[in-house]
């Protein structure tokens, strides 16, 4: 390797450390890190190339108008995952609050029994039914009310609960609208596909993760129903049964509540869905437009209650929607200066070749203590480009480097990369260590089951 070379491989490896270290530290936001950082890394880039641009004002004018090819380039990989954010989360936003997803949970609880492993089961149902609106505090502050007194009565260990919503939480963003798999699909190269190409690969290895879930809840809530029984005592005997209309009765309607539009509303949700399936030329994000659009003049006629909805929705998409559209900005940096090729071509000068085509698998199998070192932005936008640039040297199609990576199962355990679950450990009362003492060594026997399963079945190469 040359001296420039070797100094943008540095200066790549250096902008993922700064980038990262500064989010882990909350020095600074995300926007500002994914605008001002990789300026500073573009021009260090050009001076390291071309120090001769910044000796005049037309080599100057040289450099910003390369940087400006650069940041347009980048953005030009995520200006339509972001619109596709624009509507799709106020979608199910509004799907929520006409109480779609309220009426899908009270059904299944009108019809199932209540009993410690049904708890447990019901527990995967109504987070996996709730993060269809692409909310993860939504997800805490609807299931763990709900669920808690159950757990309570029956005695199950309240640790079980943000662990079990925590991994429905990753089986559900594989939803095409969900801002986590936007992040990936920005990252796939152009032409490979969208959301819903993503969503496809994926969908084998999330359908195996939500049966052995439940598996797992049942089984543990078995085992809760004999710890009990076995003890024997009076309070046990006394929580054996719970009224239903009690469990129905935490479900609160608003003024934003129409029942009566539940089947209009699930069937315009399919329409939409099978849209993007059917008509994958047509832009995503015109679709929910068009959803969004529909389900607002349906639900509610009145022009200025619309308006007010959307203003509220609005406020969910910020500063989420503007970090994906200038995560490009980072992603555009490194790979067009060329610090991203450097850095894998360092990257293949150290890794032993026999490891080579296996890396971004090894990544995977470690995402679980490696998200403690990560941000969701850093592991998206700093760590799964270099890994996926590397694999590619050893013929691994990129796509399958990003769907492998996607679900860091770590994220879950981590207050930084997901600090909404503060709110999981507030709600049910135990403290965050003991949460991540409880869930980390499950969630990582989780992780590296689901890598084995989707790498035998050939998801995940």
């Amino acid at each position: 390797m040359s001296t420039a070379s070797i100094l943008l491989a540095l200066l790549g490896f250096a902008t993922m450390i700064v980038i990262t270290v500064l989010l882990l530290k909350k020095k600074i936001s995300i926007l500002l890190a994914f605008t001002t950082i990789p300026l500073a890394a573009g021009i260090l880039a050009m001076l390291i190339q071309h120090a001769e641009w910044f000796t005049s004002l037309p080599g100057i004018t040289t450099a910003a108008n390369t940087y400006g090819k650069w940041v347009a380039a980048g953005i030009d990989k995520t200006w339509s995952i972001t619109l596709m954010m624009f509507f799709s989360l106020p979608y199910f936003l509004l799907m929520s609050d006409t109480g779609m997803f309220d009426d899908i949970v009270k059904a299944v609880m009108r019809r199932v029994p209540v009993t410690a492993p049904i708890i447990c089961a019901l527990t995967v149902l109504v987070a996996c039914i709730v993060e269809l609106d692409g909310s993860i505090t939504s997800v805490f502050l609807i299931t763990v009310p709900l669920m808690l007194p159950l757990y309570e009565k029956f005695r199950v260990r309240k640790e079980l609960l943000p662990f079990l919503i925590s991994i429905a939480i990753l089986i559900m963003c594989n939803t095409p609208w969900n801002p986590k798999i936007l992040r990936a699909t920005s990252l796939l190269p152009k032409g490979a596909g969208n959301s819903m190409t993503l969503f496809l690969k994926i969908l084998p290895v999330q359908a195996f993760m939500l049966v052995a879930l439940l598996a797992y809840a049942v089984i543990y809530g078995v085992l809760s129903q004999r710890s009990k029984l076995t003890a024997g005592s009076a309070a046990s005997t006394q929580t054996t049964h719970v009224s239903r209309e009690e469990l129905l009765a935490q479900f609160k309607d608003t003024e934003l509540t129409r029942h009566n539009m539940f089947w209009f509303n699930m069937a315009l949700t399919v329409v939409l869905f099978v849209c993007m399936i059917v008509f994958d030329k047509l832009p995503q994000y015109y679709i929910f437009a068009t959803g969004l659009t529909i389900a607002l003049a349906a639900n509610y006629k009145d022009l200025s209650a619309q308006t007010k909805l959307l203003k509220k929705y609005g406020q969910s998409l910020w500063p989420v929607a503007p970090a994906v559209l200038l995560s490009g900005v980072v992603v555009g940096v490194m790979q067009e200066s060329g610090m991203l090729t450097e850095m894998v071509n360092a990257m293949v000068m150290v890794v032993p070749s026999a490891i080579g085509p296996y890396f971004y698998l090894i990544i995977a199998l470690l995402s679980t203590p490696l998200m403690l070192l990560f941000t969701n932005d850093t592991w998206f936008y700093a760590l799964i480009p270099l890994v996926s640039a590397f694999s590619a040297k050893y013929g691994v199609d990129q796509t399958v480097v990003i769907a492998t990576l996607f679900m860091n199962f770590g994220s879950m355990i981590s207050v930084i990369a997901q600090p909404q679950l503060y709110i999981a450990t507030d709600l049910t009362g135990i403290s965050i260590d003991k949460h991540i003492k409880f869930t980390l060594p499950r969630m990582w026997i989780f992780n590296v089951l689901v890598v084995v399963v989707g790498f035998a079945i050939g998801v995940f190469r």
